[in-house]
């Protein structure tokens, strides 16, 4: 196996205060196709049929996206990573699909008790600080 992994130092701090969940939206939008490839879902497709994976996260103050596969197919799997960086392909479909995603992932979230123990970290800071923001992002604060 070969791996590779991009790490942005822009996170959800790096939100602006009209648009919380900014980040983490873009880091759903960068799979979904690019100018040099554009068929969404053929970047998944490649790494599943040369053994390989991909995810990606968002902090406070970083994006990293990463994949593994076949090390005999990293020159093509590094081909349509790299994509995402240099030309993505924002479509109007996609977009709309992601922003339904990412409101998912956060009501998902509400459940989970580590993350409601976090999030009372956040409501208990500084308002001027930016870790007291809301950075998961969801429908409301992506589409309005």
């Amino acid at each position: 196996k070969a791996a590779a992994a991009m790490n942005c130092s822009v996170g959800s701090l790096s939100d602006p205060p009209e648009l919380p969940g900014l980040a983490h939206f873009l880091e759903h939008m960068l799979f979904l196709g690019t100018d040099t490839f554009p068929v969404e879902g053929e970047y998944k497709q490649f790494l599943q049929h040369h053994g390989g994976k991909a995810n990606a996260w968002t902090g406070a103050q970083a994006t990293n996206f990463r994949f593994e596969v076949a090390a005999d197919h990293l020159a093509g799997a590094l081909d349509r990573f790299s994509a995402f960086f240099k030309c993505p392909k924002f479509t109007e479909s996609a977009t709309d699909r992601e922003m339904h995603a990412v409101d998912s992932e956060h009501n998902m979230n509400l459940q989970n008790d580590s993350r409601r123990f976090f999030q009372l970290l956040k409501i208990a800071s500084d308002p001027q600080f930016p870790f007291h923001k809301f950075a998961a992002g969801n429908l409301k604060t992506l589409k309005e």
